[in-house]
């Protein structure tokens, strides 16, 4: 084990000793589940298929808080353990949502309507299993379309679920008030990224839940819409990074780019799983989260269209939003 490298983190970052031997102890009894599991490596040759069983585990046990999961993600980051962070990443990007969607079905429906949607279907548990979460999304989704209209569902999904600061994009604010037009702006947003990924790589650090390569900066490089936006007749198109570039740009099959092109916890498994089936309209959530740099630039609530999704078997998930009726620099 590393330790060491762990303690590192910890005092760099002016945590304290506590969260530390917190943190410690929770390795080693990871580390002493995978010896006891038949892997003699123990924590340092960890696969992802172990440390599924191992969330199993927490969820049994009731040890499935965040305060586990942010240990162990912290130790993988900087043991450089990419595929296992990445694999928490999975797990930890489901928090909050659920929640955040039915506070605002509370609000488009009100409370009557949206609990006749809601009793039946309780918020999974951190650590659920991926297959589990997408049988409860294509049931949810289902219940979601018999009882609501398209507007309701549109309105219900496309939102900040993931509970994003608005204040984490108020630097483009600035910078787009100080560019000539939003199109210089959005040039000038996709150089700024790829310079960002390049960073990441040179540094052999994840990005997000993404491992960098130079065929992903070059992927990126190569799509103006991609982490930016494209203008065109007033109408503003993004795509959306794969959530894996590295393996979308190695799959070999639509099936599987769709599959590494998907974000959603809530979702992703169920383009390989057959027997489930959800609802594309679910994809709004998606589109809420990629509008929301935009809005706070311009500083104006943005209508915003999902034109392709992984859900509906289509390579890569792009969006639309129409600055017809939008005051914006040009």
């Amino acid at each position: 084990m590393k330790l060491e490298w762990l303690k590192n983190l910890y005092e760099t970052n002016h945590l304290s000793d506590e969260s530390f031997q917190f943190a410690e102890q929770w390795i080693r009894t990871l580390d002493a589940y995978l010896k006891d599991h038949g892997n003699s490596e123990g924590i340092e040759g960890i696969r992802v298929d172990e440390i599924d069983r191992f969330v199993e585990k927490m969820v049994q046990t009731k040890t499935n808080d965040v305060d586990h999961f942010v240990a162990m993600m912290r130790y993988f980051r900087v043991t450089k353990q990419h595929e296992i962070f990445v694999r928490l990443t999975q797990y930890t990007g489901a928090l909050d949502v659920i929640e955040s969607i039915y506070r605002k079905m509370n609000q488009v429906l009100g409370k009557e309507r949206a609990q006749d949607i809601q009793k039946n279907y309780p918020v999974p548990v951190l650590g659920t299993d991926m297959i589990k979460i997408n049988q409860f999304t294509e049931k949810l989704m289902e219940e979601i379309k018999l009882k609501t209209s398209e507007l309701e569902m549109k309105r219900i999904l496309t939102d900040n679920h993931h509970l994003i600061p608005r204040d984490a994009f108020k630097e483009e604010r600035i910078i787009y008030e100080a560019s000539t037009s939003l199109d210089a702006y959005l040039k000038d947003l996709h150089q700024r990224k790829v310079e960002e990924l390049t960073r990441f790589f040179e540094q052999d650090r994840v990005w997000f839940e993404q491992i960098i390569t130079q065929d992903v900066i070059d992927f990126v490089k190569n799509n103006p819409e991609i982490m930016s936006g494209v203008l065109k007749d007033d109408q503003l198109y993004i795509t959306k990074i794969p959530y894996d570039t590295n393996q979308y740009i190695k799959a070999e099959s639509d099936q599987m780019k769709s599959y590494h092109a998907c974000h959603c916890p809530f979702a992703k498994a169920s383009i390989l799983e057959k027997g489930i089936n959800i609802d594309a309209g679910w994809c709004y959530c998606s589109a809420g989260f990629t509008k929301l740099p935009f809005e706070v630039a311009l500083n104006q609530e943005l209508p915003i269209e999902c034109i392709s999704t992984a859900l509906k078997g289509d390579p890569l998930c792009r969006f639309k939003i129409d600055l017809s009726q939008i005051d914006y620099k040009k």
